[in-house]
C-alpha cells in the first residue's frame, strides 16, 4: 500500500508540475513581446509618427492623423498581441469626420520598446507619454476635447488608467475583461481544456516570480471609478468566449451611466467588423452627445 501510495503521489506531483509548467509557459508567450495577429498597414499614410518617453524609460512608437480646425481627437488603443495597424478599420470613417487621431503601439508590441506586457494594467502610463509628446508637438492642445477607443487590452487599459488620464473626456470601450485572472482561467478552458484550478493562481505566482509584474492584481472591474463621472461606451460583442457577458455585466453595473450596446453574432473585438454602418452611427452619436466634436 505505501509503494501504491508513493507511486500515486509521484504520478500526481509529476503531473501537478506538467500542468503549472504548461500553463507558466503559455503565459510567457502572452507577456514577452506577444504577436498573436497577422501584420497588417496602415492604409492612410497621412500620418506623422513621433516617439514618447514614459515615466519607467519604455519608448513609445505613436503617430497622429490631423483634424479639422476645432474638432477633437480620439485615441484608438489596440488589444493585446496586436498593434496600431489593426486598428485601421477605424481610420477612414474617423477622418472623414473631421477628427484627429492618435495611435500607439503598447510597451512590449509593434514598433515600441520595452519586453513584457503588463496586459492592460500599466499601458496607461505608455498613453500618458504619447499626450504629452502630442501636446508638445503641437498635435493637440490643453483644450483639444480628447476621446478614447479601446479594444480588449486597449480597453481595460482605459479603464485601469483613467483616474491618471483627466485629459480623457470620453470612453468608448469595446470587449474589456473584468480580471485578468479570469479571463485567463476562461482561455485555459477554451483553448488547453485545463480546468480553472488552484494551478493557474500557482502559474500567476510563477511569472510574478520572474517579471516582478502582479498580474493577479490587474482587475478593471475595481478601476472603473476613473471613469465613474464621464461618458462611456460599453460594447459587448455577443459570442465573445473571452470577455463575456459576465465580465459585460461585471462593468456595466459599475457603471450606471454608461451607454451600452450588444452586438448580436459578433465575436471577440469584431463590433465593426459585424455591423459597420450602424457601429460608426453610434460611436459618432456618442462622440457628438459626449461633448467631442468633428467637422463643422
Amino acid at each position: 500500500m505505501r509503494r501504491k501510495l508513493r507511486k500515486i503521489l509521484i504520478i500526481a506531483g509529476m503531473l501537478v508540475t506538467a500542468v503549472v509548467a504548461v500553463i507558466a509557459h503559455t503565459v510567457s508567450l502572452m507577456i514577452v513581446r506577444p504577436n498573436l495577429c497577422s501584420p497588417g498597414r496602415l492604409s492612410d499614410a497621412g500620418n506623422v509618427a513621433f516617439k514618447a518617453l514614459t515615466d519607467d524609460g519604455i519608448e513609445i512608437h505613436a503617430i497622429h492623423y490631423p483634424g479639422a480646425a476645432e474638432a477633437g481627437t480620439i485615441l484608438l488603443c489596440h488589444g493585446h498581441g496586436a498593434n496600431m495597424t489593426n486598428m485601421n478599420d477605424m481610420i477612414a470613417f474617423l477622418r472623414k469626420a473631421g477628427y484627429g487621431l492618435l495611435l500607439l503601439d503598447f510597451r512590449a508590441h509593434g514598433l515600441s520598446g520595452g519586453e513584457y506586457t503588463t496586459i492592460g494594467q500599466i499601458e496607461w502610463r505608455d498613453i500618458k507619454a504619447v499626450l504629452n509628446a502630442a501636446r508638445e508637438k503641437g498635435f493637440i492642445t490643453e483644450n483639444t476635447p480628447l476621446a478614447a477607443y479601446g479594444r480588449s487590452m486597449g480597453a481595460a487599459t482605459l479603464i485601469n488608467g483613467a483616474e491618471n488620464l483627466p485629459e480623457i473626456k470620453a470612453f468608448i470601450l469595446e470587449s474589456s475583461f473584468e480580471k485578468l485572472r479570469k479571463i485567463a482561467a476562461r482561455d485555459a478552458w477554451n483553448f488547453m481544456y485545463i480546468p480553472d484550478t488552484f494551478l493557474i493562481d500557482v502559474a500567476f505566482a510563477v511569472v510574478r516570480q520572474i517579471t516582478g509584474i502582479d498580474y493577479f492584481n490587474n482587475a478593471p472591474e475595481e478601476k472603473t471609478r476613473g471613469i465613474s463621472n464621464r461618458a462611456v461606451y460599453l460594447i459587448h460583442d455577443e459570442k465573445d468566449a473571452r470577455a463575456t457577458r459576465v465580465a459585460f455585466d461585471s462593468l456595466k453595473s459599475r457603471l450606471p451611466q454608461a451607454q451600452t450596446w450588444e452586438v448580436k453574432d459578433a465575436w471577440h473585438v469584431c463590433a465593426h467588423h459585424r455591423a459597420p454602418v450602424e457601429f460608426e452611427m453610434r460611436f459618432l452619436n456618442f462622440l457628438y452627445q459626449a461633448g467631442v466634436p468633428g467637422r463643422p
